[in-house]
């Protein structure tokens, strides 16, 4: 019993060790593991469900691209006419040989529609905003900057004092023990977070700029956010022109339009337009209805990249092997194996000692031998034969002389110990037993022993 319980609690601690390894890495690994991406599956508030359901009753050609850009030629029915819906920050990175596919794509006369996390700060992009404007910049050649990198950009103090000046603040950032670490000067994001997360989603609300065929009906857009809004604001780049469609209360531009060769490339500042719970909002379902009029072609698709949010459709042994978690599963599992044999296992089975039965014990396995053999009437004729000859004995007769039992059972009738209903009891059971039939043995041999006991007194 005791080997069995330590197996017991030594499988389970190899469960519980491959749960906490394989089946839920995310809270010890990684923060968002367990936030909803924007992909088309999702049908949470931060997904694309909504959408995608709405695009496929309407007739239009859906697809979830889970596969990189180097194969988007065969990932929609027609090579032109077709929209591509990136959100950004994502959980995969890019590829170099992705962003030569994807530029040819667009230009062959495909659209690309860009959704960075970064005037609103949904769940799944806060704190990334840095990296979703380094992806932006090798997508699209556009640059973003927060409201600190533009002042100090546009700052016309001699450097000599602004670099005196940025050293005090970082002496006094080191003294300060409630500062963790110092403001980052790429993104004015701290690592620790620092973002203000609302009890409720918050609406930012954009106005269109004017006359557009993608804003053709639209008269107001909104973002929703988790945390704090930030201010981003575009640099419009020097070799191509930048299109602002739309706006927010400060003035600052958050949806944009870039014409690429033969295509077209649709940028938001705001990951959050065209989400579940974002897409019934003021008339952001009539922008997207504009931009599908628009951009898709009559044959043409409608591509949501899934797999920069972490839906993949291909598997790759080499990072399966590369995983530092399979080596840890291994090694735990060969320690618990080693634990249980060393400390549990007998190496040599205890030898099984035989006893010899005792006179008790061969008289009940006696008795249970005859009661499974002997027919149950013969055993209660027996016991009756028994019976008889104790009351032969009391009544000062000789057995060998007594040939008629009418004499006993008169005898016995005449006995003033012995009751009326008992002697019918008896006589009915001796009846039974010698027609064959079953008598309770037990009862009858209780009844014999009573009756024997008051005769000889």
């Amino acid at each position: 019993m005791r080997e069995r319980l330590i197996t017991l609690l030594l499988a389970l601690a190899a469960l519980a060790a491959f749960y906490g390894l394989w089946l839920r890495p995310g809270p010890s690994m990684d923060p968002d593991a367990d936030v909803a991406r924007p992909t088309s599956a999702e049908r949470g508030g931060n997904g694309y469900a909504a959408l995608y359901e709405w695009l496929d009753r309407s007739g239009i050609p859906v697809h979830s691209l889970r596969e990189r850009y180097t194969a988007l030629q065969d990932a929609a029915p027609l090579p032109t006419g077709n929209l591509l819906i990136l959100s950004l920050p994502g959980v995969e990175v890019f590829r170099s040989e992705e962003f030569r596919a994807l530029d040819e794509w667009v230009r062959r006369g495909n659209t690309l529609f860009i959704a960075a996390a970064l005037v609103d700060q949904p769940n799944w992009g806060v704190r990334h905003a840095s990296s979703a404007v380094v992806e932006i910049e090798s997508l699209t050649g556009i640059e973003f900057e927060n409201a600190e990198t533009r002042r100090r950009r546009l700052d016309e103090t001699p450097l000599a004092q602004r670099v005196r000046e940025l050293e005090k603040e970082r002496a006094d950032a080191a003294k300060d023990e409630s500062a963790d670490e110092a403001p980052d000067e790429a993104s004015g994001e701290s690592e620790g977070g620092g973002v203000e997360v609302f009890d409720e989603p918050t609406n930012i609300v954009l106005s269109p700029t004017g006359p557009h065929a993608l804003l053709r009906e639209v008269r107001r857009l909104e973002l929703t956010s988790d945390y704090q809004a930030q201010e981003w604001s575009v640099r419009i780049p020097y070799d191509s022109f930048l299109l602002t469609l739309a706006r927010t209360p400060a003035g600052e531009g958050v949806l944009f339009e870039q014409r690429v060769g033969q295509g077209h490339v649709l940028l938001s500042a705001g990951g959050s337009l065209f989400t579940n719970r974002a897409l019934g909002l003021a008339d952001n379902a009539r922008l997207m209805a504009n931009i599908v009029r628009a951009r898709v072609g009559d044959r043409g698709a409608v591509l949501f990249d899934d797999l920069r949010q972490g839906l993949s459709a291909s598997y790759d042994p080499a990072r399966f092997y590369r995983d530092p978690r399979l080596f840890k599963t291994l090694g735990i599992l060969l320690a618990l194996w080693l634990v249980w044999v060393l400390g549990s296992t007998r190496l040599r089975a205890p030898a099984i000692l035989q006893h010899d039965p005792s006179e008790a014990e061969l008289v009940r396995r006696a008795g249970g031998l005859i009661a499974r053999t002997v027919p149950p009437h013969h055993i209660a004729l027996r016991l009756f034969d028994h019976f008889f000859a104790g009351v032969a004995r009391a009544a000062r007769v000789d057995p060998k002389d007594a040939r008629e039992r009418e004499q006993l059972w008169s005898w016995l009738e005449r006995h003033a110990a012995l009751l009326p209903q008992e002697l019918d009891q008896l006589k009915t059971w001796y009846a039974d037993a010698h027609a064959g039939r079953k008598p309770p043995l037990v009862a009858l041999q209780n009844l014999l022993d009573h009756l024997g006991t008051r005769i000889h007194t």
